[in-house]
């Protein structure tokens, strides 16, 4: 290597360790972590809750049905966010989920 390519090197290392973009990234991705692990046992609630409401009277508790898609999605949002598949921050920072699309109906 050419001393001019290792002073490249040194030089872009340098650029790319006071990015600050890249430092708020870090604080974003340990404040989601928290929420992710916060997700979870929310999730584990609603699971025991879901199971023993079926056990007792055969049927789910749709609002809690509702709110556990609801955290699935968001937790493939921090996924997603966490390992760098994607730069969208979720919620707080973005929307809370997409709005559900309207099928058009063919009457019209």
């Amino acid at each position: 290597m050419s001393e001019h390519t290792l002073d490249q090197d040194a030089h872009s290392t340098r650029d790319n360790l006071s990015d600050q973009a890249t430092w708020m990234r870090l604080v974003y991705m340990l404040l989601f972590v928290v929420a992710f692990n916060l997700a979870e046992i929310l999730i584990a609630a609603i699971a025991i809750f879901q199971f023993l409401k079926v056990l007792f009277t055969k049927e789910p508790n749709e609002k809690l049905k509702s709110l556990g898609g609801d955290l699935a999605v968001y937790i493939g949002d921090m996924t997603k966010f966490l390992t760098f598949q994607t730069d969208k921050m979720p919620y707080p920072v973005s929307d809370w989920g997409e709005p559900p699309k309207k099928k058009k109906s063919k009457a019209q």
